[in-house]
């Protein structure tokens, strides 16, 4: 006795089934898109930057999601909203630290620390001292020219929008922010 299997689909059938997979895995495809540069790593055109790495008219992509997973480090560059708009600063010091300018050079809780490859120099005169609240990031520019109170670049942890991660335009000057 021989058997045979018969399917019951027909060829037009199976086409259209085929079809409908494809469909679902696009729209599956999209909507990862979709979510991945709508909510996780969002495209910023830069316009008034204040970093010496990131240039007016670059495109950078802004990482969102890494603020709920680990804490930012001195010399991240961070996408945060001072009230007047969104703009680019760097992580001078984290909550709980006293960051202290001292005849022209800076201390991170007591310790020298070297800003000297993102931060032009502070002048030789200058004295500044601010203990970062728990809940704030003091984030400054790197042209630290004209700056007279560290307490307007004490920033709530909440107003920071997210971490610079790519810039992925112009393409020859690709780059990853880690």
């Amino acid at each position: 006795m021989e058997y045979t299997v018969r399917s019951t689909y027909t060829k037009a059938r199976s086409r259209a089934r085929r079809a409908a997979d494809i469909a679902v895995i696009l729209l599956i495809c999209l909507a990862l898109v979709f979510a991945l540069f709508k909510l996780i790593l969002v495209p910023v055109s830069v316009s008034g930057s204040r970093v010496c790495d990131i240039a007016d008219g670059e495109l950078i992509l802004v990482d969102r999601v890494s603020k709920f997973v680990s804490d930012y480090s001195e010399g991240d560059i961070v996408r945060v909203n001072r009230g007047r708009g969104f703009e680019l600063l760097r992580v001078a010091a984290g909550g709980g630290s006293d960051y202290t300018v001292r005849g022209g050079r800076t201390y991170l809780n007591g310790c020298l620390i070297d800003e000297s490859g993102y931060a032009s120099e502070w002048g030789g005169e200058t004295e500044f001292s601010v203990s970062v609240p728990e809940d704030s990031l003091l984030l400054l520019p790197d042209n630290r020219e004209g700056i007279t109170s560290l307490e307007e670049y004490t920033i709530r942890y909440a107003a920071v929008y997210g971490e610079v991660r790519l810039r992925i335009h112009p393409l020859s000057k690709l780059n990853l922010f880690i």
